[in-house]
Parts: C-alpha cells; sequence; structure tokens
C-alpha cells in the first residue's frame, strides 16, 4: 500500500479484516429482526430491548478490553476475542427463545469492543503522519462488516427455509471468526517496539497531569455508568418486566458502588504522582480525550442506532419486503469503505479539528433532514439523504480516531476504550430514545445532539502531527 511498508501493511490488512468479522458478528442480528418477530413469535418491544442489549455490555467491555490490549498486547487480545466471537454466534444460532436471544446478544455486546484493540495495534505500527489514513482505513473498512452483515447474509439466509435461514448465517459469521482466529494469532505479532514505559493494567486508572483533569475525568465516567443503569431500567418493567424490581435495585446499586470504587481509584492512583509531578514529555490534556468522546457517542452511537433500526424502519415506512429492507438498510453503513478512510486522510491533509468541524455540522443537518422522511418521500431520495448522513458521521469517526493516538500513544488502548465506550453510551440512549418516539423526533434529537458536539469542539485543542 503506497506510503506503507511491507509490516504494516501486513499489519493493518489483518487487522482490519478481524474488525470486520467481529463487526459482521455483532450485527449479525439487524436483518433478521422482523424474521425474528414472525418465527419466535417476539413483540417490537422485544426486539427493541434485544437491540439493546447488543450495545449494552459493549460500554464497559471496550473500557475493559482497551486495559488488556495495554496491558497483554493487541495480538493476544483480538484473538481471544475472535474465538469468543465465534462461540457467541454460534450460542446465537441455536436459541430457541427470548430469553435465549437475550443472553446472547448480552455476549455479541462484548465483540462489539474489539475495534478498541485495533486500534491499539495500529497505534503502535504508524507514525503519527500516517496515523490518520492507517486508523481509516482500519475503521472503515472494518466497520463496513455491518454493512456486509445486513447485505449478506439475508443472501446466505434466502436459499433456505425460512425458520433455519437466519441459524445458518449466523453460524456461518461465528465460523470466519474462529478461522481468522488462527491466521491473526499466527501471521500479525505485536510490534517489537511497543512502549513500557507506563505502569499500566486492568485495575489501573488514566494516568492524568492536573487535579482539573483529575475532576474531569471523575465527570466523564458518569455517562458510562449511567448508561449502564439505563440498559437495567429498561429491563425492569421499561416497556415490559424481564427482571424484577428487587433485582434492577440490587444490579443498579452494584453498578453505583462500582462507579463510586471507580471513582476512588482515579483519585488514589492520581493524586500520589500529582503531587510529585514535574513536566515531562509525555504530557496530555484529559480534555482532548473527553471532547474526542462526545464526538463518538455522536458518530459512532449515532451509526450503531441507526444501522440498527434502519431495515425496519425502510420496511415498514415504505412496505417492502424483509429481504430487500435489508439490503437498502445496508446502504447507511455502505460508504464506511471510503468514508472512514477519507475522514482520516482529509484529517492528515487539513488538521485534525477543522475536519470535526465540518463532518459533524454535515451530519447535524443531513439527520435533521431525515427527520422529514415520511412514506410520501420516495425511496431513492431515502437512501440518497441517509448515505450521504453516513458519509460525514463515518468520516467523523475517522478523524476522531486518526486523534485518539496522538494524546498519548502509551496510553492508547485505554483512551480509545474510553472514547469507545461512549459510542456505544451514544447507541445505547440513542435506541432507548427510540423506543419512545417516532423516528422522525429520533432523527432530529440526533441533530440536536450533533449541534451540542459542534460547540464542544470549539474547547478542542489542535494536534500536532509529526513525521517519522
Amino acid at each position: 500500500m503506497p506510503g506503507f511498508n511491507d509490516s504494516q501493511s501486513r499489519v493493518l490488512h489483518l487487522t482490519w479484516i478481524a474488525f470486520f468479522l467481529t463487526f459482521v458478528s455483532w450485527f449479525n442480528m439487524a436483518p433478521f429482526n422482523t424474521t425474528l418477530m414472525h418465527q419466535l413469535k417476539l413483540t417490537a418491544d422485544q426486539i427493541n430491548i434485544l437491540m439493546i442489549c447488543n450495545v449494552a455490555l459493549t460500554i464497559p467491555a471496550r473500557v475493559i478490553i482497551g486495559s488488556l490490549a495495554d496491558l497483554y498486547g493487541p495480538q493476544k487480545v483480538f484473538t481471544g476475542l475472535l474465538l469468543f466471537s465465534g462461540l457467541a454466534c454460534i450460542g446465537f444460532s441455536l436459541a430457541q427463545s427470548f430469553e435465549g436471544l437475550l443472553i446472547n446478544r448480552l455476549f455479541m455486546g462484548i465483540v462489539g469492543g474489539g475495534f478498541v484493540v485495533g486500534i491499539k495495534m495500529i497505534g503502535e505500527w504508524f507514525p503519527n503522519n500516517k496515523m490518520g489514513m492507517a486508523q481509516g482505513i482500519y475503521a472503515g473498512w472494518g466497520n463496513f462488516g455491518a454493512a456486509a452483515a445486513a447485505f449478506c447474509l439475508p443472501l446466505i439466509a434466502l436459499p433456505f427455509a425460512t425458520d433455519i435461514g437466519w441459524r445458518i448465517a449466523t453460524v456461518f459469521s461465528g465460523l470466519l471468526c474462529l478461522i481468522w482466529a488462527f491466521i491473526y494469532f499466527r501471521f500479525c505479532p505485536d510490534n517489537p517496539e511497543r512502549s513500557t514505559d507506563f505502569k499500566i493494567g486492568f485495575r489501573d486508572a488514566i494516568e492524568v497531569q492536573t487535579k482539573k483533569d483529575l475532576i474531569l475525568q471523575s465527570i466523564v465516567l458518569f455517562p458510562i455508568y449511567g448508561a449502564l443503569i439505563l440498559f437495567v431500567w429498561k429491563l425492569s418493567g421499561n416497556p415490559f418486566q424481564l427482571i424484577s424490581s428487587l433485582i434492577s435495585k440490587i444490579l443498579i446499586a452494584g453498578i453505583l458502588i462500582i462507579f463510586i470504587s471507580n471513582i476512588l481509584q482515579c483519585w488514589k492512583f492520581n493524586l500520589p504522582r500529582l503531587a510529585r509531578l514535574k513536566p515531562e514529555e509525555n504530557s496530555y490534556s484529559f480534555g482532548q480525550i473527553a471532547i474526542l468522546s462526545l464526538v463518538y457517542s455522536l458518530t459512532f452511537g449515532c451509526e450503531l442506532a441507526v444501522i440498527s433500526i434502519f431495515p425496519q424502519f425502510l420496511e415498514t415506512t415504505f412496505s417492502i419486503s424483509a429481504s430487500l429492507a435489508g439490503m437498502l438498510g445496508a446502504s447507511y453503513a455502505f460508504m464506511n469503505l471510503v468514508s472512514r478512510p477519507g475522514g482520516g486522510w482529509i484529517s492528515d491533509q487539513v488538521g485534525r479539528r477543522k475536519t470535526l468541524f465540518l463532518m459533524v455540522l454535515g451530519g447535524m443537518i443531513c439527520h435533521w433532514f431525515m427527520g422529514e422522511i415520511e412514506s410520501t418521500w420516495s425511496l431513492i431520495s431515502t437512501i440518497a439523504l441517509s448515505v450521504l448522513a453516513s458519509i460525514f458521521l463515518q468520516a467523523g469517526n475517522g478523524a476522531c480516531f486518526a486523534a485518539v493516538p496522538l494524546i498519548n500513544k502509551n496510553l492508547t488502548g485505554k483512551m480509545a476504550g474510553l472514547a469507545g465506550a461512549y459510542g456505544s453510551v451514544g447507541a445505547v440512549c440513542f435506541l432507548t430514545l427510540y423506543s419512545f418516539v417516532s423516528p422522525q423526533v429520533f432523527f432530529k434529537v440526533i441533530a440536536a445532539y450533533a449541534f451540542l458536539v459542534f460547540l464542544a469542539l470549539f474547547f478542542l485543542k489542535p494536534f500536532r502531527v509529526t513525521s517519522p
């Protein structure tokens, strides 16, 4: 690949394919939402719960997996996650009840954490001035797995009877993950020169440089746990009860205890450091990752939510078949192949900050107009607008994660985990919103949130992009 040496090209291609396959697996339910409703007699509310389950555990998973990648190296972590993904897909295909589907979608949410592992791997193998393009290719081509799932899995299921076609398609996605796990472990090593200067591990907080940043880190952690509490609330009687009131209270209390423990851990870990801290080369502003986390909660959180509901939205709005809706629904994720790398490349050329301003603004305008879509619209106009909206947000994803490794490379895994978790926080919040409002209001709320993120970008400092 132009500009990359042989080792970099090999790592990039092996890693984006690993990410691609985890995304095919993660989104292997969305094309079959209506099929599951008919075959297993599920309600629309139950499908909505399953969609939220699909992203709920991604929130803590991305933080934990990011820390594990820092500690053990991305090669081992990605290999293990691919194996887990394959087994989870097989379990999902064997489910016979709503409860079985729910448990397996929770497991699949963990698979969604794989994204941050590749961010760490690419961050170690590529220099800063090539980071935008490399991360964009990794994220864009890998994230195309969501579109591939929506487009290809219904075609794989098509030759078979309806009651087993979806099972065969989801098993197929799992088998691909199992095969690639062995390939990835064999041919994609960690960078032998990766830094081990920082004390990094699952139980450590992210290092900060000032007490102001320590306070900000505490604030930033709250939405992550808040989204988990929202998820428990959804299961405890909103719209119907899956867990008892007592269990929900116990779970919420447990989440709050973990949150408080995490806050105390952050302060215990950082306060002694801050007391003896001297100006050092690896200093950074935590506000940078906080703002990028908000960007990602919009750009990727919106993408997750829309991909999850778009085929069903098209089917019900325009009265088209489930297979056609699935293939057309893939249009929202299809442009990831070029838009994420394009966003990374543009940010390499004109700057991360300028690129993010442009992409968030474009996404805001497009999603506002998506809020006007009705059955009187032409299907072509609807798809064209959705593609344009997705291009802006996906390019914003590319620019966002081109910037994350530039904050502090030694902490890339944890920072990618934090920003990645915010992507799932956004998805949980948007999908919860979708269960209460019309699709039109849903799209306009996304536009309103994009405006708030646009304002936050004024506080984002420029990034330095150095030559190798």
